[in-house]
């Protein structure tokens, strides 16, 4: 494990800045900046990315991420949660806002008003990008990939304690990807408490091995059709408790009906994040997928529990096996109904 560079000059810069002007050059670039969060102030929502994201593939339970990629439940969150990804992304501009009264060098968008983006495996994986910055005083004449992250107090106190790689490795992930990406050789780590504001500020090396060892998980989670291990075989399991896909890698239930779920859909390593549908012989766009068609057929693998027995071709159908029952289904789903309703 690396060890832990804090970017305290950073820090200290900030903090005085801030306490000079009384807070005016933060609050004049926040004015710029907050209207350029389109995130924060999106209407309509897509409940499914194209992608696996980049700032997801440093979880623990990969068999998650493969729900995930496969569309198999519209993910729905309660009220607070929203407001929390809300609070995220207007973060982001405070952040951004911060680093440019202190002087720093901050790219936060392309040419054309968009994010920069992390795109690899054919389009597969991706992330946006906070930023890129220059002229932090702890390494001045580096660039960096910014990263910015709000904590509840105890996630804070865990980082403050334990650096980012041991406290929050997923966003340690997150940042080696992002420089893989981008060819930089250093990240800029920031977060932020909720509860008092408290800053922290992290200076990360780029690992070659950790960011290709990901990577190879990822292109394994993507092109595989049948799914990984779960990372614990109790439901019970803390980490089981609060997965959104908890029932689905638990219990016998039903997928989403989209083409993701479907036995004829496979990703093509041809770029573009393309798909094709091998029954009709096609590609499916992103509309397409989220719809599905008359032909569907439930991937066997998505049915927690079963054993796939065999397929008929010619009928569109899947024979599995669940607790000692053989059951045929096809497009018609009633046959499965009636097997979960039994068990």
């Amino acid at each position: 494990m690396a060890k832990v560079v804090i970017a305290s000059k950073l820090l200290a810069l900030i903090s005085n800045t801030i306490s000079n002007d009384q807070g005016a050059s933060f609050r004049q670039a926040l004015e710029t900046i907050i209207p350029k969060m389109d995130d924060a102030y999106r209407g309509h929502d897509d409940p499914f990315r194209s992608h696996l994201g980049a700032s997801l593939i440093g979880k623990k339970c990969k068999r998650e991420l493969a729900y995930g990629f496969k569309w198999t439940k519209i993910p729905s969150f309660e009220s607070r949660i929203l407001r929390l990804f809300n609070r995220g992304h207007l973060e982001e501009a405070r952040f951004i806002a911060m680093l440019i009264a202190a002087g720093i060098d901050v790219w936060y968008e392309t040419e054309d008003g968009g994010q920069f983006r992390v795109i690899d495996i054919e389009g597969h994986f991706g992330s946006a990008l906070d930023g890129i910055v220059r002229g932090v005083p702890d390494m001045p004449l580096v660039p960096m990939y910014a990263e910015f992250k709000t904590h509840n107090d105890k996630s804070f106190k865990s980082l403050v304690n334990n650096g980012v790689e041991k406290g929050k490795n997923q966003h340690f992930v997150q940042t080696q990807m992002c420089m893989y990406s981008y060819k930089l050789e250093y990240a800029l780590y920031m977060a932020v408490n909720k509860n008092d504001d408290t800053l922290y500020a992290e200076i990360i090396k780029y690992d070659p091995k950790i960011a290709e060892w990901y990577l190879k998980s990822a292109r394994e989670i993507i092109y595989n059709d049948t799914l990984p291990e779960r990372i614990s075989e109790s439901p019970g399991w803390y980490e089981c408790k609060f997965c959104d896909f908890r029932v689905n890698c638990h219990s016998l239930v039903i997928p989403e009906i989209n083409c993701r779920t479907c036995s004829h859909s496979k990703p093509l390593d041809t770029g573009g994040a393309s798909w094709k549908c091998k029954l009709f012989k096609e590609p499916i766009d992103k509309t397409r997928q989220m719809k599905g068609c008359l032909s569907h057929l439930i991937n066997p693998a998505l049915l927690s529990g079963t054993i796939a027995v065999s397929g008929s071709i010619p009928n569109n159908t899947v024979t599995i096996e669940y607790k000692g029952k053989q059951v045929e289904y096809g497009y018609d789903l009633i046959p499965l109904m009636e097997l979960i309703n039994e068990t």
